[in-house]
């Protein structure tokens, strides 16, 4: 037989038992939700269909569903407080059909029937109880027998590996309990409990009998009851049972009148629903009293299988203005925009498919005989738009604008398309063009303003255009603002304009706007010029700067304190070490610079030059990439990230201040321990520019074969050997690095 399409998701749970429990066993996970495609599902569909809004990673848009024993919790305690009168206490209520076992229900009955005197001790305060009333004495002669079929009823289930586990026991026997609910059925005047045991006995004749039998006490009984949530809970175990005796006609008509009876019951209706082959389909249609239900079975079918150009020219054929063709609208569009990004993995370059589907929409659109007309046109101007038909577009717009109806959110969305399409279609960003845009991006940018449309897919697209149009008009510092790119800060006369232009005090309107959208700070831009400076031994510079950035800042990465002491130089670089080592003295960024450069004033003054001349060798050596201070350059400028030249702005290696001063040390070394130690803190600082050139910034080496030597003769390592193997050091240095010990065996 044929079948209707091969299904992307496969279905491994049997869809008999997924409604008639009411679990849906979906995968959890960080979903892409499809919050940033810009056509709104939420402004044109109705809401109780947005878990089948389309997401690209995802088949229901929630992920997966873990309501499977408390979904009708709240629609459960409220139809009895109705029963039972406005005066009943909801929170007795919630305990008792809630929490309460079944021993203590049981003993609740007894005592409201007088067959007892007192009450569980967590029930003696409960109001309901000492009523006594006749509804209060069916109500706990029935909470008595539903609480028995929590046993198979009830998995606790929470995610799919756990159904093996708590599935019901097959062992159960369920007749005594059968016997008594159909003997309550039977005896019930009272309409609204004789519904609730039809439910409890169609669900353990689901559970613990044939098949047949379930679906038989349905069909013999229904008529009787009104159309509400529990009857299409009872419906649900009938269709599971059709299911199980592989009856997929009748099973997925079950299913589809679940799916629109019930808002609650939606997605694990849809869930059940399997449509397999052409002939059972048909069948499907067949049984359907009125257009109605077969728009129903379209809407479904369209959804489960991706389908939705087939559904939607089926529905619009049966019923043009049905409201059930918005959803499938909003799906075909979503997914047209997920095959045009480039960096979706669902990207489909080819164009056969999408131009029927946007042709029927098209039609669909100049027919004007939709429930939601400006819907249509918007769609299909904005596929234009994507095809870069700009007047087209613009025309459907137009179309659009006649017709749109007193939603708040349908208005948003035009506003949204016609502001991309306005950019689009513009040649240069002048000031016609800025002037023509701003009032909407002002809007649109504006994260006050609350917005019913999706915003986010639109907003990036707006500020990287406006960026590469700026870029291409060598107006660097707007594009800068709507789009961060660590290449631009490069050249510190970059950043001097840009801080000009922040400073700026009479912007016109559209440079605050301008302006408000430049990702960082200008205390950002103070930091990052405060640390570029100090790697070129401009200590003055650096305070200034970075005095005047913590005067902005407040707290942030100005602020950062140094986890591990600065002036320490080790044998072996170790910064857990040096982080774990306490520490007398805390240093943030500016008390670092600090203290260098009153060390630097006291090596000019002549004071201990030795010393404090490793010391600020050890802080210039510490505060790179290599030392245990490299957060003294983590800022939000490091951060930026560029696709088109990732390591422009890397890690600070820069080892000539700490080859400075640790020469300077050296020079005026008195002891040959003295001079040890300083040629081999030479040493490292050559081989951190050995791997600082050939390796972290050179882009020949990232993805080749690492053929480097395991060692190099460091001038360092020659001059040690050579003339201090007599020192204490030495040994050290042997004892301590790996390096340094391969190359003395040699």
């Amino acid at each position: 037989m044929k079948r209707i399409l091969s299904k992307k998701y496969l279905l491994t749970l049997t869809s008999s038992l997924a409604v008639g429990t009411g679990i849906i066993l979906a995968c959890a996970g960080d979903w892409d939700d499809g919050s940033r495609l810009n056509f709104t599902p939420d402004v044109f569909a109705d809401r109780s269909y947005s878990p089948f809004f389309y997401a690209p990673e995802s088949f229901y848009g929630f992920g997966y569903d873990n309501k499977h024993d408390t979904r009708f919790n709240e629609s459960n305690v409220t139809d009895w407080a109705t029963y039972l009168g406005s005066s009943t206490p909801r929170t007795e209520l919630e305990y008792l059909l809630q929490k309460a076992t079944e021993g203590s229900i049981d003993s609740a009955a007894g005592y409201a029937a007088g067959k007892l005197k007192i009450l569980p001790g967590s029930m003696q305060s409960f109001q309901l109880l000492n009523k006594g009333e006749k509804k209060t004495i069916a109500f706990l002669t029935y909470l008595s027998l539903a609480k028995k079929t929590e046993v198979f009823a009830v998995n606790n289930l929470e995610y799919e590996w756990d159904y093996d586990s708590k599935k019901k026991n097959p062992y159960y026997n369920a007749k005594p309990l059968n016997s008594k609910l159909q003997q309550e059925y039977t005896q019930a005047k009272d309409p609204f409990l004789k519904q609730r045991y039809w439910f409890q006995l169609e669900r353990s004749y689901f559970f613990n009998d044939s098949a047949q039998k379930a679906i038989s006490f349905f069909e013999s009984n229904e008529k009787v009851f009104p159309k509400n949530e529990l009857y299409y809970r009872t419906m649900a175990y009938a269709a599971g049972a059709y299911y199980k005796l592989k009856n997929y006609t009748k099973a997925n008509y079950y299913y589809s009148k679940v799916y629109d009876g019930s808002n609650a019951l939606k997605t694990v209706a849809h869930y059940s629903f399997h449509p397999q082959e052409e002939a059972d389909w048909k069948a499907t249609l067949a049984l359907c009293a009125n257009n109605e239900e077969k728009i129903t079975l379209w809407q479904m079918l369209g959804v489960f299988y991706e389908d939705e150009y087939r559904s939607i020219q089926e529905i619009y054929a049966l019923n043009p203005r049905s409201e059930k063709l918005n959803l499938l609208l909003t799906r075909a569009v979503n997914q047209i925009e997920e095959t045009l990004n480039l960096n979706s993995h669902k990207y489909d370059g080819s164009d056969t498919s999408k131009n029927k589907v946007i042709a029927l929409i098209n039609r669909i659109a100049q027919a004007n005989n939709t429930n939601r007309p400006a819907m249509w046109h918007m769609a299909t101007g904005y596929l234009y738009m994507h095809n870069e038909k700009y007047q087209q577009a613009a025309a459907c717009y137009a179309q659009a604008e006649k017709r749109l109806s007193k939603e708040q959110g349908e208005k948003e969305q035009l506003r949204v398309f016609k502001l991309i399409n306005t950019i689009s279609s513009a040649p240069k960003a002048d000031a016609k063009l800025e002037k023509a845009i701003l009032p909407d991006l002002e809007w649109l940018l504006d994260d006050h303003i609350k917005k019913e449309v999706r915003t986010q897919g639109a907003t990036d697209w707006i500020k990287g255009s406006l960026a590469k149009m700026y870029n291409n008009q060598n107006e660097s510092i707007k594009a800068i603002c709507f789009e961060n790119d660590c290449v631009y800060y490069t050249n510190d006369k970059n950043i001097e304009a840009l801080k000009s232009f922040l400073n700026k005090p009479n912007k016109t309107p559209y440079e605050l706007l301008v302006s408000k959208q430049y990702a960082l700070k200008m205390e950002d831009l103070l930091e990052y010029q405060a640390i570029q400076v100090t790697y070129t031994n401009n200590l003055n510079e650096a305070i200034s700067k970075m005095e005047e950035a913590v005067s902005k800042a407040g707290t942030g990465t100005v602020n950062i304190e140094l986890q591990g002491n600065p002036f320490n130089g080790r044998l072996q670089d170790c910064h857990d070490c040096d982080h774990e080592a306490p520490q007398k003295i805390k240093y943030n960024k500016l008390s670092l610079l600090k203290k260098m450069k009153d060390m630097q004033d006291k090596i000019k003054a002549g004071t201990d030059v030795y010393t404090n001349a490793m010391l600020l060798a050890n802080a210039f050596y510490n505060i790179t990439w290599y030392g245990n201070a490299r957060a003294f350059y983590d800022c939000n400028v490091y951060q930026c990230y560029s696709s088109d030249a990732p390591h422009v702005v890397s890690p600070p290696g820069n080892m000539q201040p700490a080859i400075k001063y640790y020469t300077l040390a050296l020079s005026v070394a008195k002891t040959d321990e003295q001079k040890a130690k300083c040629h081999f803190m030479l040493a490292k600082c050559e081989r951190n520019e050995y791997y600082d050139g050939k390796v972290v910034n050179n882009k020949d080496s990232m993805y080749s074969p690492d053929n480097r030597p395991d060692f190099l003769a460091w001038e360092g390592f020659k001059t040690l050997k050579t003339k201090y193997s007599n020192t204490q050091f030495y040994k050290e240095a042997i004892k301590e690095c790996g390096y340094f010990r391969t190359y003395t065996r040699k």
